[in-house]
Order: C-alpha cells, then structure tokens, then sequence
C-alpha cells in the first residue's frame, strides 16, 4: 500500500560518543557492492563526511570519518546510512508478527547517483528522515537529553513514603534539584513543598501520563529517577519507529497510540477529536497495523474467541452456573459440529453500543465498552488486544459525518432501538495504531510512557544498540 520506500553504558550512548563498532551485529547493513556506487565529487565526499558524521542526531551510529578517508568507503557508508534513516534498521524478517508495519525495501543507491548527476546530493539527504513534526520533536529531544547526560545528568530522589504539599527536608530538595533538569519553571531553593513545587510535580506526572495529584508517590519516583541515559533510548526507539510510516499521512485519518492509550482522530491533518482509550494488556498486545475503517456497527453482538471462552468464560460458568444466561450470552452451533460463544447486544456486551471495523490478520477493531471505570487509570493497557474507546458516539458521528442516512439523530435513534445494524462510511477513513512512547508536548516538553510492552527494549536490542539478553545455560 504505501511505497516509501550491545550492551553498552547509559551515559556513553547519553553523549553520542560511540563510534559504529561499538553496536552490534544486526544495525549495520550490507554494504553497497563498489561497482554499483556511484563517483561524488570532491565537494560531494566532503558533504557526505559531514552528514555521516551527524549521524548520531538521528539516534543513528556515528560513523567518524574523516575527509582524506577512500571514497568508495564513504560513499558506501552513506548509502546505509540513507537506507536506515529512510526506512530504519530492521530487515523484514526482524519485524515480530504484530509490528505489521513494516516499510517497504529501499536501496537508495540509484537516487543517490540521480541526486550526484544533477549536484542535488544535499536536497536528496535533507528529504531522507521521516517529514513529520513528531520525528523533529524527538531529535530535539535527543540533543536536550544527550545534553542533560553531557551536564552530569540529574539527582536520585531518595526512597521512601510519599510526599507532597508541606512536606519538608532534604528529600524535597532533591525533588526540587530533580525536577528543575527538565523544567526552568522550578527553583532549586527551599527545603518546602510549596505550592509552586506541588505545581511541577502535577506537570511532571503529566508529561509522564501519571494521574497529575502533585503527590510524589512510589510511580511518580519511579518516573523521576529513570536514568537519563534510558530516557535517551526511550527517544532512539521511537525515532526509529517514525520511519516505518509513510512519507505522508492522510489529512484524514484516526490514529492510535496504544503505548499512551490516547485515540486522535484529524481532519486536515489537525486533531478534531482526541479520548482515552484502553489497550492492550502485556501478553494480549494491541498490534502495530495500517488499515482502512469501512463501517460502524451499530449494537454488535460479541463474537467471542475461542481462547477467551475457553480460558475465562467456560471456568465462570463452572464456578457460578448460570453466569453466561445471566451476561447474555448463547452458544452458536458452527460448521463441522463445532461451537462458539456470541453475547447479545445490548447494555452488557463487551462491545458496548459501537464497533469500528477494519480488515487486518488479528481480529482487532475499535469499539466502545460498559467498563468505564477503566478510563480512569493511568495505565490503560488492559484490554485482550482491541482497542477500548472513551467517546465512542463522538466517532460514529464525526466518521459518518456527511452521509444523509446516518445523522446524528439517525445513529442515536438506531442504538436505542437496539438492533443490530452495520453502517457503512461513505469513504474509508485510515487507522493507524502505533506505539509510542516518547513524544514531544505542545508545550515543547518531552513526555515518557513506560514501555508497558517491554518493545522499546526488543527494539534497541534488534537494532543493536543494546545488546541482546543474554542466553540462558
């Protein structure tokens, strides 16, 4: 569909000092055979050097060369370099199965000659990094936290019980030395807990997607005493992932961050409508996918799979006799003798009032939920792998906005009645779930999720700038 296209020391790859040799085996890509490289110019080398050279701005390895290096060998270099941060890393076979989104192959070496032959080599390297301004937030952010590293990092907050307003003593210092790193809102004088600290500390949890009480408990410590140097490759992993998109996204389109569990969908390329969502429970991850969504349906039943009637629905029925009638749910006679659990619509289905559908191989969509409570968290990885939808109606209305059938009186009248029905968009809208979880704020300010899906780390692995776990005797 879309064309486009080590174990190592925290404050070491903090400061981007690490030459290329020092990552492992799986970052570096074949090198490009000599005779099909093209010839660059004196001019062109030297621009090459400086360019390769940088490549740590990116989250990429430093190549170090010089200018009197042999110019096969630089030009070479450069043409890994334009393939990894054009489309990233990872070979296609390096890709787990619900990270279905991989790029296509890209071998930059016949661009890179049009773009020598007609002396258009730095217009070509300028268009190579993904063209969105969530990948320019994050080398941004890189450079910040690299610095951060370079000016000694920032200070452990001691343990112990939680604190907050009116709390006092050299904790609440450390606090304030913590919290002043990444917010110059924040004076580093006092031993209280004023309410300008209580302050931060809110905007602080924000940025880390903490419930913002200005309470300094055991998650906001944890938050506060990552390593710089694991904040440096939280970002890394993400850049990264920005360059498995597309080279333009559609102005329309709903996207999903299933690491922040936040649903957006944009019109004209501006957010129209944004809501909490939930996702995926570790072990049950919600996928990395593109799809089209193509209808709404309108009271579903709730198919359910096999693996959930058999692990978590037929045991409560042994439990509590009764259990299924009584949550709506039958057993449906299928082809071949076999049999599946369906839960009616209604109030008590899974599935709420709404269902987004959309072709993809793992029978995940978007939909709506009677479990509301879940909203509230602040870690919203819960569900079995589909993505749970805070403000449903709000999407029916805005996806079918325009079709004459389906007004907005028209589907509320449609969910009372209770009957199941599919409404089809009049025009596919594109999803796309990804996981993100370092991003740049409107306020300019990086936010942190938690890498509840430990991909971050599987990531950096594959890439080789962390070495991978270590075998088992």
């Amino acid at each position: 569909m879309f064309t486009r296209r080590f174990l190592v020391s925290f404050a070491a790859l903090a400061a981007g000092s690490l030459p290329a040799a020092a990552f492992g085996q799986a970052a570096p890509m074949t090198a490009a055979p000599p005779a099909l490289l093209p010839r660059l110019t004196p001019e062109q080398l030297a621009l090459a050097v400086k360019v390769l050279n940088a490549a740590d701005t990116h989250g990429l390895a430093k190549r170090n060369f010089s200018p009197g290096d042999p110019a096969e060998q630089v030009t070479s270099a450069l043409v890994d370099y334009a393939r990894e941060i054009h489309v990233g890393r990872l070979a296609p076979e390096e890709f787990p199965a619900d990270w279905a989104v991989r790029p296509a192959p890209y071998d930059p070496r016949n661009e890179l000659a049009a773009a020598a032959a007609s002396n258009r080599l730095g217009e070509w390297l300028e268009g190579l990094p993904p063209p969105y301004s969530g990948y320019r937030a994050l080398k941004r952010g890189l450079a910040q936290y690299r610095q951060i590293a370079a000016d000694g990092g920032w200070p452990t907050i001691p343990a112990g019980e939680a604190f907050g307003l009116g709390a006092s003593g050299p904790r609440v210092s450390a606090l304030r030395a913590r919290l002043a790193v990444e917010d110059k809102a924040v004076t580093t004088t006092g031993a209280s807990f004023d309410a300008p600290l209580q302050q931060a500390v809110i905007r602080a949890q924000r940025r880390f997607g903490l419930k913002p009480d200005g309470v300094v408990d055991a998650g906001t410590l944890t938050a506060l005493n990552q390593p710089v140097g694991q904040r440096v490759l939280q970002i890394i992993a993400n850049m990264e992932r920005w360059r498995w998109l597309p080279p333009e996204m559609p102005a329309t389109r709903v996207q999903v961050n299933s690491g922040a569990a936040i649903v957006t969908l944009f019109r004209d390329d501006k957010p129209v409508l944004s809501m909490k969502a939930v996702s995926g429970r570790p072990g049950d991850e919600t996928p990395m996918l593109f799809s089209q969504i193509h209808s709404v349906v309108l009271n579903p039943p709730w198919n359910v799979p096999s693996s959930i009637a058999n692990k978590e629905l037929w045991p409560k029925e042994k439990k509590n006799p009764g259990y299924l009638k009584r949550n709506g749910f039958t057993v449906i006679s299928t082809e071949g003798g076999g049999s599946r659990l369906q839960q009616k619509a209604g109030d008590q289905s899974a599935l709420g009032r709404y269902k987004f559908d959309f072709d993809n191989p793992f029978a995940v969509f978007l939909h709506d939920t009677p479990s509301q409570s879940t909203f509230s968290r602040y870690g919203r990885q819960a569900s079995h792998g589909c993505v749970r939808l805070e403000k449903p109606a709000a999407l029916a209305e805005a996806l079918l906005q325009g079709d004459p059938q389906w007004t907005p009186e028209a589907i509320k009248s449609t969910v009372a009645a209770g009957k199941t029905v599919r409404a089809r968009l009049p025009q596919q809208i594109p999803v796309f779930i990804f996981y993100w979880t370092a991003f740049g704020g409107a306020d300019g300010q990086m936010n942190f999720r938690s890498d509840p899906y430990n991909w971050d780390r599987m990531l950096l692995q594959r890439t080789g700038t962390l070495a991978p776990p270590a075998s088992k005797a």
